[in-house]
């Protein structure tokens, strides 16, 4: 963006309802969420063990306790897509204000001080080596991937048109979910994603505002990065709790987070606008850190393919938010689009095969 545009961006934020409203969704959402999470670790608590690292013993029980509760796997997936679909629009809030590396990486920071508090507290290993290369998957993709594409692209994309986007990120998580986890679809489900993508790119074609060689290309890597994390980090949960997963991963990426935080930290911080901070925080507690408590634990009981298609409500709720935060303005054609693209995902999501369980799962069993 120039500095003329940067300078219209900052004005058109300053004008919104951007401050007050977004306090008090904040406080809403701390007291909602902070009891979720609390939620999360007492659930695991009895089966965490604070002196010794049984993983395969630890990996049965968890298989079994999501085994039985299935059906709260899709509340728990609702509450991580809620607070995911707040992440483009106040990760929005700090466009011209902090560098893109600082917001994507900058949370990583905040969010990985609380991942090692909390394994401290609960008396969790603070990083199991022998699940490294799995981490650094679930890292690279959801810590570093997805939140430093998404803040490049928020520079020249408005955070509804990301919404659309993102669309396909539900087709992306089950396919990973095939690769990954050795999940199974049907023909059905190939062919209406694929034109749901298509949909996705001629919707980029005909809004001749957007950047396609920037903003749009920024979104399907930030797309890509997410569903490899969502896929692995699901797999993962299931042996050892999305709480844990998200904390490791959020250690694991620590070093390059803080070096390059240091590296990008605004000279200018003390004139920073509130809402800026304000979004960057909700990013760094709740996109990076909370919310993945919620998603990674509805991804081990109901299966990555059945969650992932929650994800479809989450262009709407991001519609909603752009429009009520960012008085962004929502046309006709972007709400037509994201109806369809979420309305082909459907279409190859209800035929998933029954029994839906993984390879992994029945060698548990």
């Amino acid at each position: 963006m120039t500095r003329i545009e940067i300078d219209k961006e900052r004005k058109r934020i300053r004008g919104s309802r951007s401050p007050i409203v977004f306090r008090i969704i904040l406080i809403i959402s701390e007291s909602l969420f902070v009891f979720a999470f609390y939620i999360c670790l007492s659930a695991n608590r009895n089966f965490s063990n604070s002196n010794s690292y049984k993983s395969d013993l630890q990996g049965k029980r968890y298989a079994s306790f999501y085994k039985r509760g299935e059906g709260m796997g899709l509340f728990w997936g609702l509450i991580g897509v809620f607070i995911f679909s707040l992440t483009l629009p106040a990760t929005k809030f700090t466009v011209g204000y902090l560098d893109p590396i600082f917001v994507g990486l900058g949370r990583a920071v905040v969010a990985g001080t609380l991942a090692l508090l909390t394994l401290y507290v609960t008396g969790s290993p603070i990083l199991p080596t022998r699940l490294l290369p799995r981490l650094l998957v679930v890292s690279l993709g959801v810590v570093v991937g997805f939140p430093v594409f998404s803040a490049y692209a928020m520079q020249s994309v408005p955070s509804s048109h990301g919404g659309v986007i993102t669309g396909i990120l539900p087709l992306a998580t089950a396919a990973a979910g095939v690769w990954i986890a050795k999940e199974s679809q049907t023909i059905l489900f190939w062919i209406s994603g694929a034109f749901g993508s298509t949909l996705v790119v001629l919707y980029s074609i005909w809004n001749g505002e957007i950047d396609l060689k920037t903003g749009d290309i920024f979104l399907l890597l930030a797309v890509l990065s997410a569903s490899i994390g969502y896929a692995e980090g699901g797999r993962l949960s299931k042996e050892h709790g999305g709480w844990k997963v998200i904390s490791w991963s959020l250690v694991i990426s620590l070093p390059i987070s803080v070096l390059a935080s240091a590296f990008t930290f605004p000279t200018d911080w003390l004139r920073t606008p509130a809402s800026a901070w304000m979004g960057f925080l909700y990013t760094a507690v709740f996109s990076m850190f909370l919310g993945f408590f919620a998603w990674y634990k509805g991804l081990a009981m109901s299966g990555i393919g059945k969650v992932g298609q929650i994800q479809l409500i989450q262009p709407f709720l991001t519609f909603l938010f752009s429009s009520f935060l960012l008085s962004e303005r929502i046309d006709s054609l972007t709400l037509l689009a994201g109806f369809l693209v979420s309305t082909t995902i459907f279409i190859g999501r209800i035929r998933l095969r029954p029994s839906g369980k993984t390879k992994n799962q029945k060698e548990i069993e």
